[in-house]
């Protein structure tokens, strides 16, 4: 049953396309640039062999057709044109490639941030096509914490996308109960979470681990409460190694000294290397005031490490504490509290890391959720 299923999908699917706009700004170059990149070409190398051709439609101009031989053959890289900036560019699209885009079906953004373009080139290209919303994170609820200035305007705007695509798949419950409310959107709003490839992402015993330092991955933010994060590893002895960027670095890295908290910043790490990195770690720590679905946290209970999550929505819906890992509220003194819980604990160490991989495997591998986009693709067809 299941091989004449996959059959059918291929045969309904063969011979459309699919146009991926990318986040407006970004481009391949820049996916590279942050590790980004099989990670995020992972899911379109799986999905492929079901269409005639996908189009990646980025910000990119020179050095972004180098990367041609990381993807699946059928895949086409379109690169920008003209010297317009990033925000007009992203309105002209689709008179730029109004040839190639009326042979699409489908018609998909990467997140909010540029959405529009998959809206206009549907409408103008070809109005037959589905266009397909999808948004690792909700646009709104970010910028409600980040930028509030903004926020009416891309309340609007967000409303607007939502009523007008032809499905919004978002990444985690908590976002779509809230669009699904907000928007009045009942049954077009699909969960379809991050994924993560647990062949690539595993446990990986043979590797020596660090015994006095736990690991943090993410952006350099006041969003990932990295200073109550130094602030709770004070006077412990352990250390805290950091991969990732951001403006926060040196006022950290003062913060650290102060407190004499030693603090390890490893710079950026291409996705496929951060296995044997986590590896390392008995410990991962996400002490974030809030979250999309995070994908390190993914990850690393993929690497089967004992995670310590705070307790917000997004991350209780990857751990279940005590369970699969520890979640605690944001401040130092419970980071403090669970950190040291684990670090004196290796037989619940091993049993959370057990749990959380087992968790990963069945609700959030790559091969199982590119099975559900494919089918979410068909029944938009029928």
């Amino acid at each position: 049953m299941a091989r004449l299923k996959n059959k059918f999908t291929h045969q309904v699917l063969h011979d459309k396309s699919l146009a991926l706009f990318f986040t407006c700004g970004l481009s391949i170059q820049k996916w590279a640039d942050l590790g980004m990149l099989s990670r995020e070409i992972a899911l379109y190398n799986r999905l492929a062999p079901y269409f005639r051709k996908i189009y990646f439609l980025t910000y990119g101009k020179k050095g972004e057709l180098r990367f041609k031989k990381y993807l699946a053959p059928n895949i086409k890289i379109v690169r920008k044109k003209g010297k317009w900036p990033n925000l007009i560019y992203s309105l002209l699209i689709p008179f730029y490639h109004y040839r190639l885009l009326r042979q699409c079906s489908f018609f998909k953004s990467n997140q909010f941030l540029g959405a529009w373009s998959a809206y206009f080139s549907r409408l103008i290209a070809n109005r037959r096509g589905k266009f397909i919303l999808r948004a690792g994170f909700t646009w709104s609820l970010f910028l409600k914490k980040e930028n509030r200035l903004i926020y009416p305007l891309v309340l609007l705007m967000e409303f607007f996308l939502c009523r007008a695509c032809d499905s919004v798949l978002i990444a985690s419950r908590e976002d779509q109960n809230y669009l699904r409310k907000k928007y009045c959107l009942n049954d077009k709003i699909k969960y379809l979470p991050n994924y993560v490839d647990t062949d690539q992402f595993q446990p990986l015993p043979s590797i020596p681990k660090k015994q006095k330092s736990i690991i943090f991955i993410g952006r350099l933010h006041p969003q990932k409460n990295l200073f109550s994060l130094i602030l709770a590893l004070r006077d412990t002895g352990i250390a805290l190694d950091i991969i990732g960027q951001g403006k926060l670095r040196p006022k950290l890295e003062k913060y650290a000294r102060e407190h004499k908290v030693k603090i390890n910043f490893l710079g950026i790490a291409a996705n496929q290397k951060l296995p044997l990195i986590l590896n390392r770690y008995h410990i991962f720590i996400l002490p974030s005031f809030y979250e999309g679905l995070p994908k390190t946290l993914l990850e690393a209970a993929s690497c089967g490490l004992a995670c310590i999550a705070t307790d917000i929505p997004s991350n209780r819906e990857i751990i279940q504490h005590q369970k699969s890992g520890l979640l605690t509220l944001p401040d130092f003194r419970s980071l403090r509290q669970a950190i040291m819980k684990l670090s004196a604990n290796p037989p619940l160490r091993k049993t959370l890391g057990e749990n959380a991989r087992a968790a990963i495997v069945k609700n959030y591998s790559l091969s199982s959720l590119a099975k559900k986009e494919i089918a979410l693709y068909e029944n938009l067809l029928s």
